[in-house]
């Protein structure tokens, strides 16, 4: 047996802004594991988002090409996305389910969803957050922290005028937007609506503070960004200055499925929720995502893609319904 892979190109229906960027386009590789007569035995997709990914296109490459010079299905990479990607295909060579490595489709069940509102102007966010709220969502999250902030006050007062806090949960994510200096200010100001959580309030990498934060702050942190290129082990010390309500685990950024495994037996240790997020993977990416929460039994709302984004992508496998992701019946 030996390791093969392809790229390709995903092109998005429409631009994707980011905190950091705005996206056109994004790379995509498909590793599998076939053997002598080029059957596939296993695969995954490695989707590293450049700019966030704590690896570098070059990184990826180089990773590729030598596990594709390696013929034996135990291999492994201390490249995030490409240990993802080896993760899911190894887990569909033991069970022989490639489409559905962790868990046979006869045992999936619906995934409840968040309803993502990509960043835009004030008003393109407003009528994306009525129209998720309209077709169903009950979780709304929004980005935060790349507008004039009253505006995003005056929009999640708006959304919070929907529902309370037990007929519609709200999630807003910083990305690491807020100044140190004025972010218990703001988070002060964002308590008036009830929120569920935010996200990386303030830029990664700064643990004494960000743990600090999550003592003092009136809404529920969760640590995301926070957890690239981090291993549990390395926030024990911190623990003592506070710790975060919430950690969001992205397997391609965050060292893969087995390091997410990792990740939720220490939040479970310590007390901490836990949920998954997608990281604008392709459908096989999501498909494996979904597979895994099922198998993992999560039962808060994930923040898992809906395969709509891209207008190339693979064939789909599961379903938007409301607020719920479903699988697709053949």
């Amino acid at each position: 047996m030996r390791w093969i892979f392809s790229h390709r190109i995903l092109q998005f229906n429409k631009p994707a802004k980011t905190s950091r960027d705005v996206l056109f386009t994004r790379d995509s590789w498909i590793l599998q594991l076939v053997d002598s007569d080029a059957s596939i035995l296993g695969e995954g997709e490695v989707a590293p988002l450049w700019g966030l990914s704590k690896e570098s296109k070059e990184e990826v490459l180089s990773e590729l090409d030598r596990i594709a010079n390696i013929e034996d299905s135990n291999v492994s990479s201390y490249v995030s996305s490409v240990q993802c990607a080896i993760d899911a295909a190894l887990a569909g060579f033991h069970s022989k389910q490639i489409d559905f490595p962790f868990l046979p489709k006869n045992e999936l069940g619906a995934i409840p969803i968040n309803g993502l509102i990509w960043m835009n102007d004030i008003e393109e966010m407003r009528m994306e957050a009525r129209r998720k709220f309209d077709e169903g969502s009950r979780c709304i999250k929004l980005k935060i922290g790349a507008l004039n902030f009253n505006d995003e006050l005056n929009l999640i007062r708006e959304i919070r005028s929907w529902g309370n806090e037990e007929e519609l949960t709200i999630r807003v994510d910083a990305n690491g937007a807020f100044a140190l200096e004025d972010a218990l200010d703001k988070l002060n100001q964002l308590s008036e609506f009830n929120l569920h959580s935010i996200e990386q309030p303030i830029k990664a990498g700064q643990l004494e503070s960000m743990f600090k934060l999550c003592a003092e702050s009136p809404v529920p942190v969760a640590f995301d960004e926070e957890l690239i290129g981090i291993n549990p082990e390395d926030f024990e010390s911190f623990l003592e200055l506070g710790k975060p309500a919430f950690i969001v685990v992205k397997p391609s950024l965050h060292g893969g499925y087995t390091a997410a495994e990792k990740w939720k037996a220490w939040a479970d240790k310590h007390g901490i929720s836990f949920w998954i997020t997608s990281s604008l993977e392709s459908n096989v990416g999501l498909n494996h995502l979904a597979n895994w929460v099922c198998k993992m039994k999560l039962e808060r709302v994930q923040g898992l893609g809906t395969g709509s984004l891209f207008s190339n992508n693979s064939e789909a496998k599961w379903k938007v319904e409301g607020e719920l992701l479903i699988p697709i019946e053949s």
